[in-house]
């Protein structure tokens, strides 16, 4: 069992949960000697998590047989289409010509009111980033196309273009990384570490953990297509904030006074510019504020 166990951790291999109960195999069902066991297990690699970030495996239960087949299902999650939601990429500001086309963009437009004027260049910047930054795999693979076909030139043409296609695929590396860091949000990693499998290892991690395959309602049944998860959370919900449950509230004219005048003066005092500006400053530059 060592031997099996070190075999796994040296393979980078992870184990992926089940769905629709802990085992798959039994004897003497409800006898004093019952025993359930889970023989069977699935195990991926990371590169194959990339491909199938939101897979499930299924133990189904048959009433011919002892031992339940389970089943990995790689295409039956369903996705909502997300309403458009504008993010500023990293990676647009390696782009020497962004700035320039952003500002010119600004000053085009009328200044009457700040926010439509900032939903218009959010707008400009997103159609922008998908036009020079829409696959980076795409440009990387082309790119050491290119320079498999110049590294055996010995002509001065062929040695110089083989340096500036380098040149490039360097850029279209570090834009990756970038990429990919911003989408992992690991802060704590150094500055120009070349991570970028770590950081699309991250990314898609978080895609996963923020992934609800189902929910369970009080009866203990699964659920997991929208409409029934919703209901789930809706009847949660209102269970929660009926009469029938007794809240504490909380007498605030009975509670001890900790506040000062001054305190209180100052909480709720206008917000001055110097303060906005040391806020905004303090926050990581990967991260962004919001609404609120």
């Amino acid at each position: 069992m060592d031997g099996f166990r070190a075999a796994i951790d040296d393979c980078f291999l992870s184990e992926l949960d089940l769905s629709g109960g802990k085992y798959t195999w039994e004897k003497s069902h409800g006898k004093s000697d019952w025993v359930r066991e889970r023989l069977d297990r699935a195990f991926a690699t990371q590169q194959w998590w990339n491909l199938f970030p939101l897979c499930k495996l299924l133990v189904y239960h048959v009433s011919v047989s002892d031992h339940d087949p389970i089943f990995l299902d790689l295409l039956s999650t369903s996705f909502l289409k997300k309403q458009f939601r504008f993010k500023f990429e990293n990676t647009w500001l390696q782009e020497p010509n962004f700035r320039k086309e952003v500002s010119d963009f600004w000053l085009e437009l009328p200044t009457v009111n700040i926010i439509p004027k900032l939903v218009s260049v959010s707008s400009f910047m997103a159609r922008w980033g998908r036009n020079f930054f829409h696959k980076f795999r795409d440009k990387i693979r082309r790119q050491n196309e290119v320079i498999r076909l110049l590294v055996d030139r010995v002509d001065e043409d062929g040695i110089s273009n083989y340096f500036m296609k380098k040149e490039k695929l360097n850029d279209l590396l570090c834009y990756e990384e970038v990429y990919w860091k911003q989408r992992a949000k690991n802060f704590w990693l150094t500055e120009g570490d070349a991570n970028t499998k770590f950081f699309h290892a991250s990314a898609s991690a978080r895609k996963k953990a923020i992934y609800l395959p189902f929910l369970e309602t009080d009866s203990g049944e699964e659920v997991s297509n929208h409409e029934d998860m919703c209901q789930v959370v809706k009847d949660y919900y209102t269970a929660v904030f009926t009469s029938g449950h007794n809240v504490e509230i909380l007498q605030l004219d009975e509670s001890e006074r900790r506040i000062t005048e001054e305190q209180n003066h100052m909480l709720v005092a206008e917000m001055t510019f110097e303060e906005f500006s040391v806020a905004i400053k303090q926050m990581h530059p990967d991260k962004a504020s919001g609404p609120d």
